[in-house]
């Protein structure tokens, strides 16, 4: 059910051979997906009906499921899936790690829909309240990201439930999000996922690859890496001769700050809530134009801040975390310290 994967060198090669994968991504750019359909629904919520406990323990292979999705306790889409776990480190960790749900093609084609075949999940790691605040804040850096480019994940807010199929496992409910399917992003932008495993950042356009990185800083996230494309995808958009890396995964970010985050062994910092630059240096007449720009978004992060509905603590906590960032930005000594004579060892 997977998309064909296109195998290309190192060095990227601009040239394309048409092939039918081709022809279909065409045709899924034009029709509407799952995601945008879903995206209309305000109230969104989801009831996931399998084997929870074989979803439990881990495993990197689908299991059936009934999935519906309803708002205001109206039907919105009813279909019988598939559902897995996924996500390395939360596999290891969270008692209910992400999971992505996917669909058949021919039951989407029926319907009207692109043939984009799965949508990842993203609900809370235990059923303590706070890990339901670091799915909130975790979907408010997604959302910080549309603020600066449109090169980056759409999602989606929903009241997930688990029901177990045997019913012998009780229920779980708890807030969390979907993610556009990557696949979708890339035809929205013209473009392509790189799929080898392998990518050298000297391959990036400069401008992006500089916001990409400050933004990564501004929400305190070191746990990324372009040349084995951990937490990033790389975007290639033949027309315009460019590539670009997308952010994604900030579970680890400071401004999340999870309670098992912590700092990849080869970084000099011991918290996740200390922020490290880790993308290209900025020269000086780069800077000024970076940190206007981040200075204009300041009043639509708040917004989007305030909006939230958490508890007062973890509020405090990202106004704090992000007026911090925004007053190095304001202060010229501390900012060339960070970005134009930055120093440090990349993962």
């Amino acid at each position: 059910m997977g998309i064909q994967k296109l195998i290309i060198g190192i060095a990227i090669a601009f040239v394309f051979t048409a092939t039918d994968s081709d022809a279909q991504t065409k045709a899924d750019s034009i029709l509407p997906s799952v995601f945008d359909y879903l995206a209309d629904a305000d109230s969104l919520e989801l009831t996931v009906t399998t084997d929870i406990r074989s979803l439990l323990k881990k495993k990197d292979e689908y299991q059936d499921a009934e999935i519906d999705f309803k708002a205001h306790g109206k039907e919105v889409l009813y279909v019988e899936g598939e559902i897995r776990t996924r996500g390395n480190a939360r596999k290891e960790i969270c008692y209910v790690p992400p999971t992505k749900l996917r669909f058949d093609k021919d039951f989407l084609k029926k319907l009207g829909f692109s043939t984009y075949p799965t949508l990842k999940l993203v609900n809370s790691c235990t059923l303590a309240d706070h890990n339901e605040t670091y799915v909130d804040v975790e979907r408010m850096i997604y959302q910080f990201d549309r603020l600066f480019t449109d090169l980056s994940f759409r999602t989606i807010p929903v009241h997930i439930r688990y029901v177990d199929s045997n019913k012998k496992k009780k229920e779980m409910s708890f807030r969390g999000f979907l993610i556009e399917h990557e696949d979708q992003l890339a035809d929205r932008a013209g473009g392509k996922i790189y799929e080898a495993s392998l990518f050298k950042e000297e391959n990036l356009i400069r401008e992006s690859y500089l916001l990409f990185s400050m933004f990564q800083y501004m929400v305190g996230n070191t746990d990324w890496k372009v040349l084995n494309k951990h937490n990033l995808k790389i975007l290639r958009i033949p027309e315009k001769r460019e590539i670009h890396a997308i952010a994604y995964d900030f579970d680890y970010a400071g401004l999340v700050n999870t309670h098992y985050a912590v700092p990849h062994e080869t970084l000099p910092i011991k918290s996740v809530r200390e922020r490290l630059y880790l993308g290209p240096c900025l020269t000086e007449e780069e800077l000024p134009h970076y940190c206007e720009l981040f200075l204009s978004k300041r009043n639509q992060i708040r917004a989007i801040l305030a909006s939230h509905k958490m508890a007062e603590k973890p509020h405090k906590y990202c106004e704090r975390y992000l007026d911090d960032f925004f007053e190095l930005l304001q202060d010229e000594r501390r900012a060339k310290a960070t970005f134009i004579k930055c120093r440090h060892d990349k993962m």
